[in-house]
């Protein structure tokens, strides 16, 4: 596959566009090129979302807005009133063409949490993509917002869905994926074609997206890097794998995330000070515990034990949320700051592990952080 793969990209080079080179800013958590997203369908219903290098000549391009709105199912706003999201920037323009690699970008993975998206952590993944990475974000079916939603109310409304809190449809979705973007990669009238490296992916995840990294990971050695973000669980295979965690994540908390890197063969644990839970995603932008108080706080069918653990949920690591007891502040720190840590690092982790580059992950670390490393 991987001499298919450059031999793609040579016929490529030959006939096409000439290859435009990543001049990237030294500072890994600085953004690097524009980035393009696209959105696509497979054939059996699953739905990605891909954000790609694009080319210098589309900086100007405007950034699409996400528009989280799409995930309320229609039965919900019939039920409780309409209502709005807060526009969420994209950093990403739609539909622009791919860089031309000079060499095929390697392909990152991610996998959100429950009550969550394909999009939930655009800084995130949109960032990766800036520094010259395939990556690719799937829905899964039981654990979308859409899909809880309809379950916060009693009895629950057509569509409620809580499949995906008994049996994790991640693996499959992602496998899957990623058997479309191997196929994607050799089909001559593809957008990708030649244009992914798939001897070099990395497979990454928030929250419970994190457990079908580990689960995923596990199996599938196709992966050859590993990153969870405020997840427990262990990974027992020997490929290197990162745990980054919140200090003050009331769901995966120290213990739980450095009980993962202890089970670890080769990895990295790094601990950001004050952060929560959604400090690794841009939920808190949707102001989701506002919006519940004005619609669902008070009425006389609300499904009260499902409703307190999402508001909990939708506000750990918010700035609206409290920390656990167990945290050292009695504030959650800056989102941003938190934000511009996991940019640092998941970049040099996939750097040092998809692209072999020389990065010292311990030195200088950012403020706030800690860090812990074994053989690597």
């Amino acid at each position: 596959m991987l001499s298919l793969t450059f031999t793609a990209l040579a016929l490529l080079s030959a006939c096409g566009p000439a290859p435009e080179p990543l001049e990237l800013p030294a500072d890994p958590a600085a953004r690097g090129a524009p980035v393009g997203v696209r959105t696509v369908t497979l054939s059996g219903g699953l739905s990605l979302e891909i954000w790609y290098p694009a080319s210098d000549d589309d900086a100007s391009a405007a950034a699409e807005a996400v528009n989280f709105n799409a995930y309320v199912p229609e039965v919900f706003y019939e039920a409780v009133g309409d209502f709005s999201f807060p526009a969420v920037s994209g950093l990403a323009a739609r539909d622009l063409p791919l860089r031309v690699p000079e060499a095929p970008y390697p392909v990152v993975f991610f996998s959100h949490g429950l009550g969550g998206a394909r999009v939930q952590s655009i800084d995130y993944t949109t960032h990766l993509a800036s520094r010259g990475y395939v990556v690719l974000s799937a829905d899964h079916v039981g654990r979308r917002m859409t899909d809880l939603l309809p379950c916060l109310l009693s009895p629950p409304l057509d569509g409620c869905d809580l499949s995906g809190t008994v049996e994790d449809p991640g693996p499959d979705d992602v496998a899957e994926a990623l058997d479309w973007l191997t196929n994607q990669s050799i089909y001559e009238e593809s957008w990708l074609y030649g244009a992914v490296d798939l001897s070099r992916v990395g497979l990454s995840g928030h929250s419970a997206g994190g457990g079908t990294t580990v689960a995923l990971g596990e199996e599938d050695t196709r992966f050859t890097s590993l990153l969870t973000l405020a997840a427990g669980g262990s990974v027992e295979r020997d490929v290197p794998t990162m745990v980054m965690g919140g200090e003050c994540d009331s769901f995966a908390g120290e213990g739980s995330v450095g009980a993962s890197y202890e089970a670890l063969q080769r990895g990295a644990w790094v601990s950001i000070a004050g952060a929560g839970h959604l400090a690794f995603s841009d939920l808190c932008a949707l102001k989701l515990d506002e919006l519940g108080e004005e619609l669902l706080a008070d009425r006389d069918d609300l499904n009260d034990t499902l409703y307190g653990l999402l508001l909990q949920l939708a506000t750990d690591g918010c700035p609206t949320g409290a920390p656990p007891p167990s945290c050292s502040v009695e504030e959650y720190g800056d989102l941003n700051e938190a934000q511009e840590a996991v940019r640092r690092y998941s970049t040099e982790w996939f750097d040092l592990t998809l692209r072999g580059e020389a990065r010292d992950l311990s030195a200088d670390p950012s403020a706030g952080v800690a860090v812990e490393i074994k053989g690597l």
